[in-house]
């Protein structure tokens, strides 16, 4: 048994999968006495964590939030990622994927910011390669 939970614990501190790590840049402006968030800078690429700490299912919504949808042959193909919107910032986000594609692949990377009933108020795009 020990064996058993000693071989899952090695295999899973040992391999890797890949993940996309997005760092956004979010400022804010002062619309008609509305502040407005503007994701003004977004970089995206893939990188490789161990598979013990791979996000392996959606994480829930956060309301306000910013997410991420990774785009590959007109598909999402991330688990669903969010982190609480907290204002102007850096925000860092690690999507896991739920499929994996070819090493070289091109994907569009979709940033948004939602408001606290999830509405959509600001969003961007930038394309990657994972």
């Amino acid at each position: 048994m020990i064996a058993v939970m000693l071989v899952t614990f090695t295999h899973g501190y040992l391999k890797t999968g890949k993940v996309v790590k997005v760092t956004a840049t979010i400022e804010e402006a002062t619309v008609g006495g509305h502040t407005i968030p503007h994701i003004t800078d977004i970089n995206a690429g893939a990188d490789r964590i161990k598979l013990l700490r791979y996000p392996t299912k959606d994480i829930p919504p956060n309301f306000p939030g910013v997410y991420v949808h990774v785009i590959c042959a007109s598909n999402r193909i991330e688990h669903w990622t969010s982190v609480p919107y907290t204002g102007p910032g850096t925000y860092n986000i690690t999507a896991g994927l739920r499929f994996m594609p070819a090493d070289g692949t091109k994907v569009r990377v979709i940033v948004a910011v939602t408001d606290e009933k999830g509405n959509r108020i600001a969003m961007n795009t930038t394309d990657a390669v994972i």
